[in-house]
C-alpha cells in the first residue's frame, strides 16, 4: 500500500469515511486546495484503499471521471465517464429513467431530459451496476431501480 509522507491525519481521516459509510452512515467528501498540494494523490489513496477492500468482497466499486477545460461546455460529458459501466444495463430500468439517460448520451433523439429524471436514472443505474457486481442480481429476482443506497457503493 501506498504510504503518504505528511498526510496521516488526512489518511485516517479517509479510512474512517470508509468504515462510517461501509456501516450505513452517509458521508460526502470534499477536497479542495490549490495545485499540487496533494489532492490527487488523497484520492489516489482511498482508491487504493477501495480496491483492496473490493478485493475483500466489501461490495465497494470505484467510478472516477477526468474533468477537461476543453469539455467544459459539452453537457454532460463527466457523466458520460462515470456511467460507462451502466450502459449493459440500460434495460433493467423504468422506461423514463431509461429514456432520459440515452436521449442525454445522444443514443436517441429527443428534447432535453429532466435533470432530476438523469439524476435519478444514474444513480438506480449503478445500484443495479453494483448488484450485478456484487452477484447479487439473480435471474427471477426484483431489483426495482431506486436512488437510495444498497450495500454496494460507489465512490
Amino acid at each position: 500500500m501506498t504510504e503518504l509522507v505528511g498526510r496521516r491525519d488526512e489518511c485516517d481521516a479517509l479510512d474512517q469515511l470508509m468504515t462510517d459509510v461501509q456501516a450505513g452512515a452517509s458521508r460526502v467528501l470534499v477536497l479542495r486546495g490549490d495545485a499540487g498540494v496533494g489532492k490527487s494523490a488523497l484520492l489516489g489513496y482511498l482508491t487504493e484503499q477501495l480496491s483492496c477492500a473490493a478485493g475483500g468482497g466489501s461490495g465497494w466499486g470505484v467510478v472516477s471521471a477526468v474533468g477537461v477545460e476543453s469539455e467544459m461546455e459539452l453537457a454532460y460529458s463527466g457523466l458520460h465517464q462515470l456511467c460507462a459501466p451502466l450502459l449493459d444495463h440500460l434495460g433493467e430500468l423504468p422506461a423514463p429513467q431509461r429514456d432520459a439517460l440515452t436521449t442525454v448520451f445522444g443514443l436517441v433523439d429527443g428534447p432535453a431530459p429532466d435533470r432530476f429524471l438523469v439524476g435519478l436514472a444514474t444513480a438506480a443505474g449503478h445500484q443495479l451496476t453494483g448488484r450485478a457486481r456484487a452477484g447479487a442480481h439473480e435471474p427471477g429476482s426484483t431489483t426495482g431501480a431506486t436512488s437510495r443506497p444498497g450495500r454496494n457503493h460507489e465512490i
